[in-house]
């Protein structure tokens, strides 16, 4: 019987201590920080949604040449968010992003503020850079 009660208390221990340390191991969201806050202009190549640490799910990005020839990522929001407002970006399109470049997920990104394609803007955080998703 104490040994039934020895391996209960340590299966119990293992199921608290694994997900802290795997919290603990998972590489850190970078912040919004909107000092460093930045216009970048570019050409939409691609449009896709993925499993997004930082949209807490599914999230929608594009993949931009920016006017400077690099392809970037580009953190939009949610990709519910995007489809509840039916916010539609396409390959080809000419924007202009406010946001903030950051290493994410071991890459350079942008996190967009908002983005601008020619008298249309939309926007994806408020002006202290929290996502409005």
């Amino acid at each position: 019987m104490k040994t039934l009660q020895i391996l209960v208390l340590v299966a119990i221990s293992l199921a608290i201590l694994y997900p802290a340390q795997a919290a603990q191991n998972a590489p850190a969201v970078p912040k919004y920080d909107k000092s460093t806050e930045a216009a970048f202009k570019g050409v939409v190549q691609e449009v896709r949604d993925r499993q997004c640490p930082m949209s807490g799910g599914l999230g929608s990005h594009l993949v931009m040449r920016l006017s400077d020839g690099k392809v970037i990522e580009v953190h939009l929001s949610s990709t519910r968010f995007v489809h509840q407002y039916e916010v539609v970006f396409r390959p080809g399109d000419t924007l202009e992003i406010t946001g903030v470049k950051v290493n994410f997920e071991g890459v350079e990104t942008i996190f967009a503020r908002k983005i601008k394609r020619g008298t249309d803007e939309f926007l994806f955080r408020d002006n202290d850079g929290k996502p409005i998703w």
